[in-house]
């Protein structure tokens, strides 16, 4: 069951310290065209560098959940990113929207797989 868990979750360790990390997944969310919005600092309230990044793309969003039928979909909204320092250094986590998209049949099996695209562009910049 774990392993099962982990494939759903993709990580990949930065090259970057925290902050630096979290500065490239922003500008490189934007020059994809899509936005960051919202950022979590959870650094006080656990005392680890931890953070989450919320990025959209309004079309993808919109093709998402323009048809009533498709609207469950809205639960994979925005897509996330953590950002946490381990002991061996910066990891990025994100869901495996890949894996997701093999596992959801028709119009939104295909849209996700465009997300997975985006998102292992963004995951792997600082790669």
């Amino acid at each position: 069951m774990q392993d099962m868990m982990k494939e759903m979750v993709k990580g990949v360790k930065s090259r970057y310290g925290f902050e630096e990390t979290l500065e490239k997944l922003k500008k490189k969310t934007e020059e994809l065209g899509w936005t960051v919005i919202g950022e979590y600092d959870f650094r006080e309230k656990v005392r680890i560098d931890f953070a989450i990044i919320e990025v959209c793309n309004r079309e993808f969003a919109r093709k998402a959940i323009e048809k009533p039928e498709n609207r469950w979909v809205s639960a994979m909204m925005p897509c996330k990113f953590s950002v946490i320092e381990m002991p061996d250094g910066v990891y990025v986590f994100g869901m495996n929207m890949g894996l997701f998209s093999k596992m959801i049949p028709g119009e939104i099996g295909e849209l996700l797989s465009g997300v997975a695209e985006i998102d292992e562009k963004i995951i792997t910049s600082i790669a």
